[in-house]
C-alpha cells in the first residue's frame, strides 16, 4: 500500500460531494427521504463549515435528491458562505429566541417538510427531536461514514501526526529537573501553532487546537488527572507526554513516557511490559479483525504479567476530524478494522507509587496490517533524557 503524502489543503469539491454521495447511499438503505445533521462535527465533515452554535441551532438538512439545506440564524449566513464548499441553499431564522413564527422550529419545519421518513443523529437533543417534522428514524450514518478515511483524509491526518512529532521534540527538549509544566506547554503549543500559520492556507481556527502536557511521575499513574500548570518536574521517573494536535480540522495524538536522567527501580519491568503489550497491538491490527479481539489479546498481555489490577483503559480509539471518534479497540466494540481506518495504539499499565506507562502512536491500518503515522523515538534509551 502506498501511503499518502502529508497534505494541508482544504477539501475539494468533489471529495465533499464524494461524502454526500455516500450518504445517500447509506440513506436509501435505510428507505430516508431526507437526513438532518446537526452535530458541529458532522456538518463540518459534509461542508467545511466549522461553527460554535451557542444557543443558536444549526441543522444541514440533507434531501434523497437536490440541494441540501443548511438552516442557520441569520447573523451566521455571511460566515458559512466563506467557509462551506458544497452548493447549498440557505434557510435563515430571525434569532434565539423569536417572535412565534420566526424562530429555528418554524424554519426548520419548512424546510424538512411532513409527511416524511427523517433520519437523525442520536446525538440530537430531545427538545430538537420534538421540534422535528415527519417520521423520525435514529441512524448515526454520517458517524459510520467517517469510519474509513479517503486518501485525502489520510494526508490530513499524516501532516497533524508531523505536527505532534514536532511538539513532542519540543516538550521534551524542555523537560529537565525543576522544569515547570506551563513552560513546557506553552513553548511547544507555540512550536505547533507557527508550524500550521505558516502551511497550512488560511487555517480554521475553530478546528485548531494543540495540547503539550506532561504528566509527571506522582501523577503519571492518574492518565485524567489534569497537572498543575506550576508543577515541576524532578530526576526519575516515569513520566508521560502527552501531545495533540487538530490542524486545520485533522486530528493526531503522540505520547511517550520517559525519564530524567535514570529509571528508578522497578520502572523498567513495567516499562518493558508496557511495550510487550504494545508490540502485540501492532501484530493484531489489520483487516478484518474485530476490534474488541485485539484489545483482549492485548490486555492479556498486561494480566499475564500480573497487572491485570492495573488496567484503567482500552488499547485505543479512532482518529479524523476528531482526536476520540470510533472505531473504538475496546472490549464491548461492535468494530471490525478496515482498510484506511486511523486509530490510536495505547495500552498503558498504572502503577500506583510507581507511575504510569504508556505511548500511543496514530497508525494507519493498510491492506494486510498497520503503519504507525507518528515517528518518533520509542526504545527506552532514547527516552532518558539527560538532568
Amino acid at each position: 500500500m502506498t501511503i499518502p503524502e502529508p497534505a494541508t489543503e482544504a477539501p475539494s469539491k468533489e471529495e465533499l460531494d464524494l461524502r454526500i454521495a455516500n450518504l445517500r447511499s447509506m440513506m436509501a438503505e435505510k428507505g430516508l427521504d431526507v437526513y438532518v445533521a446537526a452535530h458541529t462535527d458532522n456538518v463540518y465533515y459534509l461542508t467545511n463549515f466549522a461553527y460554535l452554535p451557542f444557543e443558536r441551532p444549526f441543522f444541514l438538512v440533507v434531501p434523497a435528491t437536490g440541494i441540501p439545506v443548511l438552516v442557520v440564524p441569520l447573523l451566521e449566513v455571511s460566515h458559512a458562505r466563506q467557509r462551506v464548499l458544497i452548493d447549498v441553499e440557505y434557510s435563515t431564522y430571525e434569532e434565539y429566541p423569536a417572535p412565534v413564527g420566526n424562530g429555528y422550529v418554524d424554519t426548520l419545519k419548512a424546510v424538512v417538510g411532513h409527511s416524511l421518513t427523517v433520519g437523525i443523529e442520536s446525538s440530537l437533543s430531545v427538545a430538537h427531536q420534538n421540534s422535528m417534522p415527519g417520521k423520525l428514524v435514529v441512524a448515526d450514518l454520517i458517524d459510520e461514514a467517517r469510519l474509513v478515511k479517503t486518501d485525502y483524509e489520510i494526508g490530513r491526518i499524516i501532516y497533524a501526526a508531523g505536527v505532534t512529532e514536532v511538539g513532542m521534540k519540543k516538550a521534551l527538549e524542555q523537560c529537565t529537573p525543576d522544569a515547570a509544566l506551563a513552560t513546557i506547554y506553552s513553548e511547544s503549543s507555540r512550536e505547533m501553532m507557527v508550524k500550521v500559520l505558516f502551511e497550512v492556507p488560511n487555517p480554521n481556527l475553530l478546528v485548531t487546537k494543540f495540547l503539550a502536557a506532561v504528566w509527571p511521575e506522582a501523577l503519571s499513574a492518574q492518565p485524567h488527572s489534569v497537572p498543575g500548570m506550576f508543577d515541576t518536574l524532578k530526576e526519575g521517573g516515569p513520566n508521560v507526554a502527552i501531545i495533540t494536535a487538530q490542524a486545520n480540522g485533522y486530528s493526531a495524538e503522540l505520547e511517550r513516557t520517559f525519564f530524567i536522567g535514570h529509571v528508578p527501580d522497578g520502572a523498567k519491568k513495567v516499562f518493558d511490559i508496557s511495550m510487550e503489550a504494545r508490540e502485540k497491538a501492532y501484530t493484531l491490527v489489520k483487516p478484518g479483525v474485530r476490534a474488541e479481539d485485539v484489545d483482549r489479546e492485548v490486555l492479556q498481555v498486561i494480566k499475564d504479567a500480573g497487572y491485570a489490577d492495573k488496567i484503567l483503559h482500552r488499547t485505543g480509539h479512532g482518529f479524523g476530524i476528531t482526536g476520540h471518534e470510533p472505531p473504538w479497540v475496546a472490549l464491548g466494540s461492535s468494530h471490525v478494522l478496515e482498510k484506511n481506518m486511523v486509530i490510536s495504539i495505547e495500552p498503558g499499565i498504572y502503577v500506583e507509587g510507581v507511575g504510569g506507562f504508556r505511548h500511543s502512536d496514530t497508525v494507519l491500518v493498510t491492506d494486510d496490517g498497520c503503519v504507525p503515522l507518528t515517528q518518533y523515538a520509542d526504545k527506552l534509551e532514547d527516552l532518558i533524557l539527560k538532568s
